[in-house]
């Protein structure tokens, strides 16, 4: 077979099993009157039919179209919430400082001992 990916060479779905990809050869077989591309239609038949270790390995190197038809606008990269947000969503939660009461301390000036967050916590001492 060639080095071609036997998908790509014959438009193969690489998400098709054994049965669809048997129908679409016999008939791209059937279709031909060259004898050597039938003979490389059916070494690929084999391969992706006889062998499914390899027909995995093919499949997840066939690339597949990722452009649009003529006439379609582009995908979007990134899919958007499949439905609007709910409206509880959209509120903003409090702030943990506010709720921990520490809305009034500064504490970029607090030595790390007097941090009001650390002394709290359950921190091992230092030996």
């Amino acid at each position: 077979m060639s080095d071609e990916n036997p998908y790509e060479a014959y438009d193969l779905d690489p998400t098709a099993g054994p049965k669809a990809i048997t129908a679409k050869l016999r008939e791209l077989a059937e279709d031909t009157d060259d004898e050597r591309e039938r003979a490389r239609i059916r070494e690929a038949w084999e391969a992706l039919t006889m062998h499914p270790r390899r027909r995995l390995d093919l499949a997840l190197q066939a690339h597949p179209e990722s452009r649009e038809g003529p006439g379609r606008p582009p995908r979007p990269l990134i899919a958007g919430p499949a439905e609007p947000p709910a409206l509880d969503e959209l509120v903003a939660l409090p702030s943990l400082v506010e709720l921990a009461g520490l809305a009034d301390v500064e504490l970029a000036d607090l030595p790390l001992d007097e941090d009001p967050i650390l002394a709290g916590s359950s921190r091992t001492p230092d030996p």
